[in-house]
């Protein structure tokens, strides 16, 4: 169960904050800082659990938008360009970006053991991937190692 959006007090700025980058998607992100217990992560699970599903390509690693041709992924261009880009209906992801992640776990690797067996080269998407369009939540920053943060940004 999710805390409820409208229940969280005290904290407006943040909550205003998290309202225009769910609302404005050319808003790359917001940076909230506080001390332990005052609600950062609930306020961004709670608005998650708010938002109405999204359209999403259907199979689509990076649940790229239907709607927005320019923003499709290659392996989503080819698709709709033999007219097949199946569509569904998926919740705004929230992402959980754990302390000791690598960088193969944010932005992706190639599957090493598809191609040792059959000599496939395929890219794995990270948890950048899972999060596009959505949250990418983030706790304790400043204890990600460096390499990671300068991937991230």
């Amino acid at each position: 169960m999710v805390f409820p959006f409208s229940a969280i007090v005290g904290q407006d700025e943040m909550i205003n904050a998290i309202i225009i980058a769910a609302i404005e998607p050319r808003l790359s992100g917001v940076l909230i800082f506080g001390d332990r217990g005052t609600g950062k992560s609930t306020a961004v699970r709670a608005l998650a659990a708010l938002l109405p599903d999204m359209a999403a390509v259907a199979g689509c690693a990076y649940a790229c938008d239907p709607v927005d041709a320019s923003s499709l992924c290659e392996s989503c261009r080819e698709r709709q360009l033999q007219g097949h880009l199946p569509v569904h209906r998926v919740a705004v992801p929230v992402v959980d970006l754990p302390l000791g992640a690598t960088e193969d776990r944010v932005i992706g690797a190639l599957n090493l053991e598809r191609a040792l067996a059959d000599g496939t080269k395929v890219f794995e998407p990270g948890l950048l991937a899972r999060a596009h369009r959505g949250f990418l939540y983030i706790d304790e920053v400043n204890l990600l190692e460096d390499h990671i943060v300068d991937v991230l940004l």
